[in-house]
């Protein structure tokens, strides 16, 4: 095995042994979105079904109230709410143009996320999917990227890209 795939491997489990992420315990209290109807709610739902059991090692919180837009893992919780709005970093964006990635974002594994700093923590946001998948990181978190690469494969099966933010 290739030095950079052990380093790839190792990553998260020196991220949790820096973190001390444990499972969650008690119930979360998440507001859930209002999405467009139609097909952004629909990949939301997919996206619902197709969510990891854990994310950075840790288990799944209990979301109040009960909602397939929203899940939760760890403690202090990652949240994650689909159908959300566009973030700020993206509404001035014009998603048909070369190089109109908002300035603050990220790729992880195909899936591009905006950014930003709340209090406590960093927000990422999909952009160009059919709904916009939110996934609040607390700041407890060494890398507050991190626990995207848990989450980006079932953001990429179940929620399709577009180009037109109409569609939302």
């Amino acid at each position: 095995m290739r030095s950079s795939r052990v380093l790839a491997c190792l990553f998260p489990v020196l991220v949790l042994t820096a973190t001390g992420c444990a499972d969650g315990s008690g119930r979360v209290d998440v507001t859930a979105p209002t999405p467009a109807p139609g097909a952004a709610t629909e990949a939301c739902r997919a996206l619902h079904d197709a969510l990891p059991s854990r994310v950075m090692d840790a288990g799944p919180r209990e979301v109040s109230p009960k909602s397939p837009l929203t899940a939760a893992w760890g403690d202090p919780a990652i949240v994650l709410r689909c159908g959300v709005g566009l973030p700020a970093s993206m509404r001035v964006i014009d998603p048909t143009k070369v190089n109109s990635e908002p300035a603050d974002s990220v790729e992880v594994n195909g899936v591009t996320w905006a950014f930003s700093k709340y209090a406590g923590g960093v927000r990422f946001t999909t952009v160009y999917r059919r709904a916009n998948v939110e996934v609040s990181v607390p700041e407890k978190f060494a890398e507050p990227a991190a626990p995207l690469a848990d989450v980006a494969d079932a953001v990429s099966r179940a929620v399709p890209v577009t180009l037109d933010l109409s569609e939302r």
